[in-house]
């Protein structure tokens, strides 16, 4: 596991700029001890700071890179996650990815243009597999969730972004300036990854 310092570190590769508030709705941390965490690490070269935001430094995703092995050893070497993960990137991550696609651009006459979202009918199909997704990734990453703690928080978040979504807020779909589904799921992916070792491939 990483100390309270270095998961502070970590949480802020998953958002790339925060402000301490904004880290503790991702890792569910106190915001002032974030904060007095992040101006530790900005006194140490591992963060840069400006207007109140904080972003780690490549000097800080070289620590946390060191770090990684030995604080995710467990999982790493978890068979059923290992399993897990290469279902989850083969499989829901590419649908979900191609929902957003579905969300934000549709074809007009061959072509690829922004979602206006005048069509009822398209938005709600997208709506409604993107129910249906949010489903089978819950049951999928369960094993996650039962050993990261972070996981099932992010399963959490992923959850109300989805119920605002049945609520008619479609912003929650994929707007960058909220917790969006989209959003979230980035987060959570990017997360994974880095506790498992693995590489972004899209």
């Amino acid at each position: 596991m990483l100390d309270a310092a270095d998961f502070v570190l970590h949480g802020l590769t998953l958002r790339q700029l925060a402000t301490g508030e904004q880290l503790a709705d991702i890792i569910d941390e106190d915001a002032e001890t974030i904060t007095t965490h992040l101006d530790a690490a900005t006194a140490d070269g591992k963060a840069i700071a400006a207007r109140g935001a904080y972003m780690i430094t490549p000097a800080g995703r070289t620590h946390l890179d060191g770090l990684y092995p030995e604080a995710f050893a467990a999982q790493r070497g978890d068979p059923a996650l290992v399993d897990t993960l290469a279902d989850f990137e083969q499989g829901i991550n590419k649908q979900i990815l191609a929902v957003m696609t579905s969300w934000q651009t549709v074809t007009v006459d061959g072509a690829e243009q922004p979602n206006d979202h005048s069509d009822a009918d398209h938005d709600a199909k997208v709506i409604d597999k993107l129910a249906r997704l949010h489903d089978r990734a819950t049951v999928q990453l369960a094993p996650f969730a039962d050993a990261d703690p972070l996981t099932k928080r992010f399963l959490a978040r992923l959850e109300i972004a989805q119920q605002r979504v049945d609520q008619g807020d479609n912003d929650y779909v994929s707007n960058v300036r909220i917790d969006s589904y989209h959003t979230v799921w980035y987060q959570m992916h990017e997360h994974l990854l880095r506790v498992m070792g693995e590489e972004r491939d899209e």
